[in-house]
């Protein structure tokens, strides 16, 4: 049997090599190290593994659990979900009541514990999945920049070119030409061939 471990605060080789090495002290075979994750070769008991968290916050690493991991990986696909259908972004849909909900967890611990694993805010994460529609339907559709800010669920126009401008550099209407750009310059290089 093996056993996988998550670990908080692996930024580097050294951290893999201090973990590696604080690990296989404590008697346990490492079959595999990356950033974040611990792969050993046997089953853990609750002391093993109450050892291991212990050697990890000595040494400035934090345990997490797979619960944490599960919660995360739940609010992100609840997101994507939302973003992904082809149907409009319903303006009255709160992000906060939509996980709350399915995740039967407060919105704020939803949010810390998001912040905590992935290194960005919940509300960051959700801005960019909406760029990202708006990219895709700025690409592949020919709707008006207001259809686009109605759709994706922005209050205006504004609104969404700050947004867009702040993630991307660009405005969306620059984005756009250059999507129109492309697509004539295709246009001519096929009619030559």
């Amino acid at each position: 049997m093996a056993s996988e471990i998550l670990i908080k605060g692996m930024v580097c080789e050294r951290c893999m090599t201090v973990i590696k090495e604080g690990i296989t002290n404590l008697g346990h075979k490492v079959s595999r190290i990356t950033l974040g994750k611990l792969s050993l070769n046997t089953d853990l008991s609750k002391d093993d593994l109450s050892i291991i968290e212990t050697f990890l916050r000595e040494n400035g690493f934090e345990l997490i659990s797979k619960k944490k991991v599960r919660i995360v990986d739940q609010a992100k696909a609840l997101i994507n979900e939302v973003f992904s259908e082809n149907v409009r972004y319903d303006s009255q849909l709160r992000f906060s009541s939509l996980l709350s909900e399915k995740l039967h967890l407060n919105y704020d611990s939803i949010s810390e514990l998001f912040s905590e694993l992935e290194g960005i805010t919940l509300e960051k994460y959700i801005i960019t999945k909406r760029l990202e529609k708006v990219k895709e339907l700025l690409v592949y559709t020919k709707f008006s920049l207001t259809e686009i800010a109605y759709i994706t669920g922005f209050s205006s126009i504004n609104h969404l070119s700050r947004q867009f401008k702040e993630l991307t550099g660009l405005s969306p209407s620059h984005f756009k030409a250059i999507k129109n750009t492309k697509l004539n310059l295709s246009g001519r290089s096929a009619k030559i061939m």
